[in-house]
């Protein structure tokens, strides 16, 4: 059986595939920061047409960042 995914979750499965090819990090580790990210951005959200725009790019940074502080240590 096929689970056919809803326009908005089309977009975020090809958000988290494109994050996770820009940064060579699996897909379910980007995935649930994602996941978190968006969920935190949809609650005070009152246009959400940007919302999976403004998700990718905080998570973008938290991945990258995280990857910074990593090496530091």
């Amino acid at each position: 059986m096929v689970a056919l995914l809803s326009p908005l979750e089309s977009d975020q499965a090809r958000a988290i595939a494109a994050i996770s090819d820009q940064l060579q990090l699996p897909v379910g580790q980007v995935g649930e920061v994602y996941r978190k990210e968006f969920d935190r951005l949809s609650v005070q959200a009152r246009i959400t047409t940007y919302l999976t725009v403004l998700t990718m790019r905080n998570v973008r940074s938290i991945l990258a960042g995280a990857g910074k502080h990593a090496a530091l240590r």
